[in-house]
């Protein structure tokens, strides 16, 4: 029930704009735990780290979101945006590598078959 009375009727582009608004302040909110997200792809990555990077920032913000998502349909407040953090800093902390970038994510040094002659 509407306090007011009345029922707000928004046009095509107002839900455009609140639902842009919302996305772009949950990825803004969700920053602290998918950068750290993104350092640690940056760390893993051997050829491209920039690329790496990006990907982990992405599934991260995704992760994020969807958090936050779950967790104003569990109770809706601002609290949902920091309890949405836990799930990609627990990955970042996993995937975070002991050893900065000498192999790949696999740990195998070089996958080039060898050369006769090569050592």
């Amino acid at each position: 029930m509407v306090p007011l009375g009345f029922e707000p009727h928004f046009s095509t582009g107002e839900i455009v704009l609140i639902a842009t608004v919302v996305v772009a302040f949950g990825v803004f909110s969700a920053l602290p735990a998918t950068a750290t997200l993104a350092a640690v792809g940056y760390r893993r990555g051997i050829r491209h780290p920039g690329w790496n990077a990006f990907w982990y920032w992405l599934w991260g913000t995704a992760l994020a979101l969807a958090g936050v998502v779950a967790i104003l349909f569990v109770r809706p407040s601002w609290w949902s945006v920091p309890l949405s953090w836990p799930l990609p800093l627990l990955l970042a902390w996993i995937l975070n590598p002991k050893v900065r970038r000498p192999a790949s994510e696999l740990r195998w040094t070089d996958t080039r078959p060898s050369q006769q002659g090569e050592r």
